[in-house]
């Protein structure tokens, strides 16, 4: 589902979420319609009927509150799923699991290093025959592993664990996250329920700008 595009409005939204439920539909994905410098909708956007930020807004907090009503759960930023069908691939990224990929391109992660296989077929082919398979690999220190985990595990409906983040990520760091949350815990875009730090729906409309913040820069 597509929110915010040319001609839309609430009550399109509506229909679009209206005829999704009714069949049964176990998964829906949505998102914002971002602009583009270059492209068509960028170059007419005068011509196209836009809704503005505002409407766009509430039309995102409308489809939150229509699909949790119809029994959706809304388990991270762009999606929601009847319970127990949340996307088991794309969670897997969420919550630090470990994966392997296989092909060219493709990345995996055993918690402490990224590695990814060459993007030419010809040269992951050549190299697998030959027992040598070739690929790129990244080691993780204790700051891109806390910004990884920042940035996957705040975007869910859990939020993120304080304690795990004490535990795996230490004292300095722990205390760092806490400090720049502050702020948008004052103004009620992030909250804590239980354990965990999370988005509010307010917070989730600026989630970029508050992840970015809660990231650790040298």
């Amino acid at each position: 589902v597509m929110v915010g595009v040319p001609d839309s409005n609430i009550k399109t939204l509506e229909a679009s979420l209206d005829f999704a439920s009714s069949l049964g539909v176990p998964h829906i994905s949505a998102y914002m319609l971002k602009i583009e410098e270059g492209t068509f909708y960028h170059k007419n956007a005068e011509k196209l009927k836009l809704p503005d930020d505002d409407e766009t807004a509430d039309m995102y907090l409308f489809m939150s509150e229509y699909l949790m009503e119809k029994g959706y759960l809304h388990y991270e930023i762009s999606n929601f799923c009847l319970p127990g069908l949340h996307s088991r691939h794309n969670s897997s990224y969420w919550t630090g699991k470990k994966y392997l990929g296989c092909g060219p391109s493709a990345h995996s992660f055993n918690g402490l290093s990224r590695q990814w296989n060459v993007a030419s077929l010809e040269a992951y082919l050549n190299g697998m025959s030959l027992g040598k398979p070739d690929y790129e690999i990244e080691e993780l220190d204790l700051y891109t592993r806390y910004n990884d985990f920042v940035i996957t595990s705040i975007r869910t409906c859990r939020g993120m664990s304080l304690s795990h983040l004490h535990t795996e990520y230490g004292e300095e760091l722990y205390r760092y996250c806490l400090r720049m949350a502050k702020s948008y815990l004052e103004q009620g875009l992030l909250e804590k329920k239980g354990d965990n730090l999370k988005l509010t729906p307010k917070g989730i409309f600026i989630s970029d700008g508050i992840m970015s913040d809660l990231l650790w820069v040298e």
